[in-house]
């Protein structure tokens, strides 16, 4: 129909991978805000300050596992299929 938007299910495509790194820094009155380190597949990196509003999805869908990359590898199985409204619903 037009003017819907068609959302595709989190194991229809690959993801890109990039590792994140967030630090939070102060400005001098005190106020905390995050900056956000990322590489870049040409081998740099960015760090850009970010202010934050976050939803998090179910504590369901948390993985646990003994490393990062474990971790990544079970959240991955656990989202298989699902959209982006099923794990945030109302966001």
């Amino acid at each position: 129909m037009p003017g819907e938007r068609e959302e595709a299910a989190m194991s229809d495509a690959g993801f890109v991978v990039q590792k994140v790194e967030w630090f939070q820094f102060r400005s001098p009155d005190g106020k905390a805000f995050f900056v956000m380190v990322s590489s870049l597949p040409n081998g740099f990196f960015t760090a850009v300050p970010c202010d934050l509003t976050m939803a998090r999805a179910d504590h369901s869908l948390m993985a646990l596992a003994a490393t990062p990359d474990e971790a990544l590898a079970q959240l991955q199985t656990t989202l298989s299929g699902k959209t982006r409204d099923e794990l945030f619903p109302g966001a």
